[in-house]
């Protein structure tokens, strides 16, 4: 039966709501959201109530890509640079040689217990070695609990650049999967160049970006966005046509952007995250469509042992061996283990696979897509658990910023600050009228336990507050945010001159 557009429209719209809808009770469940949209699409599909027909992995790899780019954009663009330099080298040591090891484990495996050919098994090592960024990202936004800073740092910066080093093996693999035999010259040239063009195509395009995007006066602010997507896919396109990694180009072109003075950053970033959950939702429900649940219980004994082995055997082991010479405990590496989720991307690689071999690949593809499933209802739905076990959970206070442009505060003659209250603040319980401000300083909100407070000359200020401080000069706001910190010094030594002469 053919569908017509507007059924289409109708049914998609329809499948979105719902995912929306049911997204809100989630985590009341202790369900992975992203498993939730893949359920809805398994049920949209030919073989359940939706009756969608659809089996087009040429398609869904392509989908799947521009997808990927933009859950990699959106979770590089909220990455601060500070919290990537403590654990830059302990990141780079996951996503390669966490990686490698991962592949050489689970290939081992799966060549001794499915009895594949070596190079399939490799295969299938290599697709499942990669943590997804898209259910990395998500399962750590979390906004009633958090894990420790480093932790979290740790594992998004895996999640968001461990895909080359996977794509790069997966190719090697395929290749060999598919003749028996791979041009050793061409190895070491992909090993080679794809890392290297796809970290200077990141920096030079940003570069670009950055110097069009401040020069450039855009009539509508609506078109920030569009000129940031552009560049995005430039990005990952050009990077890709000079054999470099698209993945990587786009990760650190994101980071990069959300560590600058760029206009319009805020707007970018509310832009991108929506975009990325719609990214998201209709990539997951397209994966959820297109596998055949037949075609998963025939496999499901074999495959719920590879995700076993993966999940309590060759995760841990490899990062075991690549956090071995760092300062993390036993019981930090047991969680980042755990917290190595899989999710889109190996299917997206599985799909690849699909796309280059064909019919012959429903047993990888199955494998991957089940292996999936299992870790992230396994690891997704416990990950608090786990981290409570581990003693690395804390209570998160919702903090979002202060909804103030760069922009803004880059041409306007006020002077504006966002300030932390802590502990040693001589403005600790103290009303704001007692502080002695500068004519014309105003607090704007205090942001206090997730709410915003617009306070009054009585309003007490506490440990844990964030003051927006505006003054009518930019030169006036130092000495304002010292009445904040140190109190009025001046009146102070007057009084001592009093004493003295007393």
């Amino acid at each position: 039966m053919v569908m017509h557009l507007n059924d289409i429209v109708l049914i998609s719209s329809v499948t979105l709501l719902i995912s929306v809808l049911l997204s809100k009770s989630s985590n009341k469940f202790g369900l992975p959201i992203l498993i939730l949209f893949m359920g809805i699409g398994m049920v949209a599909g030919s073989e359940s109530l939706g009756g969608i027909s659809y089996e087009n992995y040429e398609l869904t790899h392509s989908l799947s890509l521009i997808a990927i780019c933009l859950v990699i954009f959106s979770g590089g663009i909220m990455t601060k640079a500070e919290d990537i330099k403590p654990i830059i080298k302990q990141g780079v040591s996951l996503s390669v040689i966490g990686v490698l090891c991962t592949t050489a484990f689970t290939g081992a495996f799966c060549y001794l217990f499915l009895d594949l050919p070596v190079f399939g098994s490799l295969l299938i090592g290599a697709i499942l070695s990669s943590t997804d960024a898209a259910a990395v990202f998500t399962a750590f936004r979390d906004k009633n609990a958090q894990v420790s800073k480093k932790i979290k740092s740790l594992l998004e910066f895996e999640s968001g650049s461990n895909d080359p080093m996977t794509y790069l093996l997966v190719v090697v693999f395929l290749g060999y999967y598919q003749t028996g035999t791979q041009p050793y010259n061409d190895l070491i040239y992909t090993l080679l160049v794809n890392p290297f063009v796809g970290t200077i195509g990141g920096f030079l395009t940003f570069k670009i970006f950055q110097l069009t995007n401040d020069k450039i006066k855009l009539d509508f602010q609506g078109l920030y966005p569009a000129l940031t997507t552009g560049f995005l896919f430039l990005t990952y396109s050009l990077t890709s046509k000079f054999d470099g990694n698209g993945f990587l180009a786009v990760y650190i072109f994101a980071v990069k952007l959300g560590n600058a003075k760029v206009v319009h950053k805020n707007a970018l970033i509310n832009f991108f995250d929506g975009i990325s959950w719609l990214s998201q939702i209709g990539l997951f429900i397209m994966l959820g469509i297109l596998v055949k649940p037949e075609r998963l219980l025939e496999i499901a004994p074999a495959a719920i042992i590879v995700a076993l082995f993966l999940i309590f055997v060759g995760r841990p082991t490899s990062v075991l061996i690549s956090l071995a010479r760092t300062d993390y405990n036993l019981k930090s590496k047991l969680f980042v283990a755990w917290g190595g989720l899989k999710g889109a991307t190996p299917i997206v690689f599985a799909s690849l696979v699909a796309t280059e071999v064909g019919t012959g690949s429903h047993l990888i593809f199955d494998i991957v897509f089940f292996t999936v499933l299992t870790s992230a209802l396994m690891q997704g739905s416990t990950l608090r658990i786990v981290a409570k076990k581990c003693n690395l959970l804390y209570e998160a206070i919702i903090d979002p910023e202060f909804p103030i442009d760069q922009e803004v505060i880059d041409n306007t003659k006020n002077g504006i600050r966002e300030l932390h209250i802590t502990e040693d603040f001589f403005a600790v319980e103290k009303r704001i009228v007692d502080l002695n401000l500068p004519s014309g300083t105003l607090i704007l909100f205090i942001k206090r336990k997730g709410s915003f407070i617009i306070p009054h000359g009585p309003t007490q200020i506490e440990i844990n507050d964030k003051v927006l401080i505006v003054t009518p000069e930019k030169s006036q706001i130092d000495n304002a945010v010292d009445l904040f910190v140190k109190g009025d010094l001046t009146q102070f030594e007057e009084s001592l001159e009093i004493l003295k002469a007393a």
